[in-house]
């Protein structure tokens, strides 16, 4: 056990430092009586992806407006909503203790209601924009969180990939149908989807597989 000798107090776990005063430990470690926060720490990992995917999510949409000279309010509308939507998304990692298995259903939760939306108005560019957008959005979620944890993640969240690669073609089935008035962004989130199965077929394949057959089991 690790002990301060300034502040006369011992500790358990791998310090190097006192917590009081800072001052340097002596002794050997001990494990700790409780064991390591893996939640709170995957909640730090998440939040950094969330920020670096709406981050890429950001600068595509500008760069797309300039190169296809996209009228300037659909590129700032576009732009508040993924703020909008990174702010609402941190505070349930924040705030929410099995925070990912949210997060996935969130998306699902979006589709939704792009969908609605489309059904409501027949707005061109929901089909056009907004759905195939959201796909690519939870499809770069996804394909972080997948580096970041590896089969852990597949292990714990196959049954929301494998909706979130269905989902990513969809936009296809919009192009077939003639519901989008330009197929960049859905043929974009179609290679995307394609492109994320085929990484995890090639690299997690036992624990896609393991968990695929639990959900079509008894």
């Amino acid at each position: 056990m690790k002990r301060c000798d300034k502040c006369h107090v011992e500790f358990t776990g791998d310090l190097d430092r006192c917590p009081l005063c800072q001052a340097k430990l002596s002794g050997e470690a001990e494990p700790a009586v409780f064991p390591q926060n893996e939640v709170k720490k995957s909640g730090v990992v998440a939040l950094a992806v969330l920020a670096f995917a709406t981050g890429a999510c950001l600068l595509i949409v500008v760069f797309l407006g300039y190169l296809l000279a996209l009228p300037g309010d659909i590129v700032l509308s576009v732009c508040l909503a993924l703020v909008v939507n990174y702010l609402f998304v941190r505070n349930i990692l924040m705030h929410s203790p099995d925070f990912l298995r949210v997060v996935v259903r969130y998306f699902l939760i979006l589709l939704a209601i792009a969908a609605v939306w489309f059904l409501v108005t027949h707005n061109l560019l929901v089909t056009t924009f907004v759905i195939p957008g959201i796909c690519l959005v939870a499809l770069v979620f996804d394909t972080v969180l997948v580096a970041v944890f590896r089969g852990t993640f597949v292990s714990g969240y196959a049954k929301y990939l494998v909706f979130d690669v269905v989902v990513g073609l969809a936009p296809l089935a919009l192009v077939a149908l003639g519901l989008t008035t330009w197929n960049v962004l859905a043929l974009t989130s179609a290679l995307a989807a394609s492109v994320f199965a085929l990484g995890i077929l090639v690299f997690m394949r036992k624990q896609l597989v393991d968990e695929v057959r639990k959900l079509f089991s008894a």
